[in-house]
């Protein structure tokens, strides 16, 4: 609980620093640029024109003009959904709604405006998407909708899951034990490298932990807004990654308020026994529970200019566990499988006689008296007496008591486990089974993503999780002084 309340307590601090300051810092993959350029109806070049922006969901603009050449460019847009517009006196005003900037990418839009009035509007609605010319990297955007209507799987709902609709990717897959990898992370291999030369960030800063083996912090699927992945000739400021950057993008709050609240939910009572937890062996059946749930709520502060997000996730995870052990009885351990060697089946050899590709091997035996036969033992000849072989001179399929380890035997141990037997160990089928619910698990997840505009500026903040601190600086831009 102490620890639990001062992560809190540093998540309050965090977002009180963020929102009093304004950091200086510049990109950090988290955005995308969008570029283009104006021709008039003959294909001429548009010089001077201007051409704005705008976000449908935050109105955060930006605003600049075409060069003597007619290309103008939009550099470091944080992602969302754009209205381009394109104007210059003589011509009609153009119009291109909902163009979508998914992060690190360049976005085209070439537009060719027509002679008229300037308050004459031209609304394109529909056209061809342009060929990437203007980057070479290769990658893969993986959008909101997917995350949260695919399914993704795993114990906690991971997006790692759906890496694998990227090309070059192998299946995601889980490593290491529960202890190392607590937070269920997946590992996977692009275009053959290994997994250790892949990078994850949040919104352009490194999640991996220092082995780079596994990560420190996976948002819940609700709370992602893109997942970029790109696998091949990838801008210099991913120097840090051979294989493939995977960059991930949280949703920040717009002009409306929106929430949303989700569980998913697993309980043994649903479920079928195993194959050997049966009923017929009066096995128990232990309980387990698992939930997946939280919620999410963003919204302004100031309309236009300042937002939030927010996101609060719990798993409530108690795992029944059901153990079936199978003990030998008395017989076995005292050397005497003769019960098991029924009709079809072989018989059991003496491994130190034959050939050592185990041909000519003798059946072994006991005798009923000691001193009266010996057996071929691992440092030679040893009596072959077996006080469970009674009414015959010698009986196969029982082992001499002199090829028996005491310690194999352990006949204290398993007095002590026959007491734990209902059943006791006399039962030449001896089960001995053991159902638990022991292993419980709570865990909390908190994340604010805090953003706000400066004149033509935008920041994006930072995430933070109750159990994990995850602190990412954002970007600010400056258009004018």
């Amino acid at each position: 609980m102490p620890t639990r309340m001062t992560a809190y307590a540093v998540l309050i601090a965090a977002t009180c620093l963020i929102v009093l300051t304004k950091p200086n810092v510049h990109a950090q993959a988290v955005n995308a640029t969008l570029v283009g350029n104006v021709t008039d109806s003959s294909g001429a070049m548009v010089g001077g024109a201007t051409v704005s922006v705008k976000e449908t969901s935050t109105g955060i603009g930006r605003v600049t003009t075409t060069n003597s050449s007619g290309n103008y460019t939009l550099a470091n847009l944080p992602p969302g959904t754009y209205s381009v517009t394109a104007e210059m006196p003589g011509f009609k005003k153009e119009i291109r709604p909902n163009v979508g900037v998914a992060v690190n990418s360049t976005v085209r839009v070439d537009i060719a405006l027509q002679p008229g009035a300037v308050n004459e509007t031209l609304e394109v609605t529909a056209a061809s998407p342009p060929l990437q010319t203007d980057r070479s990297d290769v990658g893969h955007k993986i959008e909101a909708v997917q995350v949260e209507e695919l399914p993704v799987g795993g114990a906690n709902r991971n997006f790692q899951g759906l890496l694998a609709l990227v090309p070059g990717t192998v299946r995601p897959h889980r490593d290491h034990s529960e202890f190392f990898n607590a937070q269920d992370t997946l590992s996977v291999e692009v275009n053959g490298q290994s997994r250790e030369f892949n990078q994850l960030m949040i919104e352009g800063v490194n999640d991996d932990e220092r082995t780079g083996l596994l990560q420190i912090y996976v948002p819940p699927a609700e709370a992602i807004e893109t997942v970029d992945v790109s696998t091949s000739n990838y801008d210099a400021e991913f120097g840090r990654a051979g294989g493939a950057v995977t960059n991930v993008i949280l949703k920040s709050g717009t002009n409306q308020f929106r929430g949303s609240a989700y569980e998913y939910n697993r309980v043994s009572a649903l479920a079928a026994r195993t194959y050997f937890n049966r009923v017929q062996n009066n096995s128990p059946f232990p309980r387990s529970t698992y939930n997946y749930y939280g919620g999410t709520f963003g919204g302004p502060i100031i309309k236009d200019k300042t937002f939030f997000f927010f996101d609060l996730l719990r798993i409530d995870d108690i795992r029944g566990q059901f153990q079936l052990t199978q003990l030998p009885n008395d017989q076995f351990r005292n050397g005497d499988v003769r019960a098991a060697i029924t009709s079809g089946k072989s018989n059991i050899y003496n491994p130190f006689t034959g050939n050592p590709d185990g041909t000519g091997r003798l059946v072994i035996f006991s005798s009923s008296a000691p001193g009266t036969a010996t057996v071929q033992g691992r440092n030679g000849l040893v009596d072959a007496y077996n006080p469970a072989c009674a009414g015959a001179a010698t009986c196969n399929n029982v082992v001499p008591l002199a090829m028996i380890d005491p310690i194999g035997r352990g006949k204290e141990v398993v007095e002590q486990v026959s007491r734990l037997s209902p059943t006791g160990m006399s039962n030449p089928e001896q089960l001995f089974s053991v159902g638990a619910a022991a292993q419980a698990v709570w865990a909390d997840t908190l994340a604010v993503h805090y953003s706000h505009r400066y004149r033509s500026a935008y920041v994006l903040a930072y995430a933070l999780s109750a159990l994990a601190v995850f602190i990412g600086a954002g970007t600010v831009i400056h258009d004018h002084p």
